[in-house]
């Protein structure tokens, strides 16, 4: 093997375990399992150095995902050339079953030396702590919305009816709070609806509090700003966008970003 090429590292990450195999770039070269190694703070210096003795030029390619990203940022902070590919991109043979983890980490080498894997940019740390306050609200937002069609149902079905008119609102909760149904179940079901309401409505507030706080460190706040001059783009749904998107340069040419940011 020439010193000067490059040698393929494919990396299947766990949580405990990460399955290794390399493969350098010369045609007809076979890949070769190195096995597991862990995954706590140094566990991979062993085998940068080793494979390094082989080609100074490592490519250590892994799926990119909760697991991925650790690993990105700190081969980043080794100085070392990690692609990280999308798990759902990953070529797959018809029938192949089962998930092997020596196969994939065979599979990534094999693969990343045919130049058949598409690459992902991997989001920093600041770029993951927003995208992670923006879908825990989304998901809030999402159980709000389902919070009080629960209340009402219980409702109707119990054939309450309210003298006032705005429904769901905290004189509506309370006054259900204070009604009685023909029987024990619902009379405590009701109230813990009721409840769920006013915790999903208190908790959107605290994340959205908590984005505000947040953009205001971030660097995408141009593009936020950006975003928001389109009609009809209110502030959290412009971060929104922009925090799902990530990196800019994923999407080229530009005029493939426009549907990322709908």
């Amino acid at each position: 093997m020439s010193q000067s090429s490059p040698l393929f590292v494919g990396m299947e990450v766990h949580t405990e375990t990460i399955a290794v195999a390399y493969v350098a770039q010369e045609p007809g070269a076979e890949v070769t399992d190195f096995g597991p190694i862990g995954t706590r703070q140094g566990a991979i210096d062993p085998l940068l150095r080793k494979r390094q003795s082989q080609a100074p030029h490592l490519i250590l390619i892994y799926e990119a995902g909760p697991w991925g990203s650790w690993l990105s940022r700190d081969l980043q902070n080794k100085g070392s050339d990690g692609w990280g590919v999308a798990p759902s991109l990953m070529p797959k043979k018809a029938g192949e079953r089962g998930k092997p983890d020596r196969r994939d980490a065979v599979q990534l080498a094999r693969l990343a030396r045919s130049g058949a894997l598409p690459l992902v940019s991997v989001p920093t740390v600041d770029d993951e702590a927003m995208r992670a306050l923006t879908r825990a609200r989304e998901e809030v937002s999402s159980d709000l919305q389902d919070a009080p069609c629960r209340l009402k149902a219980c409702v109707l079905r119990q054939a309450i009816r309210s003298a006032g008119r705005a429904h769901g609102g905290p004189a509506h909760r309370r006054w259900l709070a204070d009604g009685v149904c023909p029987t024990p179940a619902p009379q405590s079901v009701l109230p813990e609806d009721g409840r769920t309401v006013t915790e999903h409505t208190e908790r959107l507030g605290r994340l959205g509090q908590a984005l505000r706080e947040q953009v205001k460190t971030w660097r995408g706040p141009p593009v936020v700003d950006a975003r928001q001059a389109l009609r009809g783009v209110p502030g959290t749904g412009a971060l929104t966008r922009v925090a799902d998107m990530g990196a800019r340069t994923r999407c080229e040419p530009p005029s493939a970003r426009m549907p990322c940011l709908g």
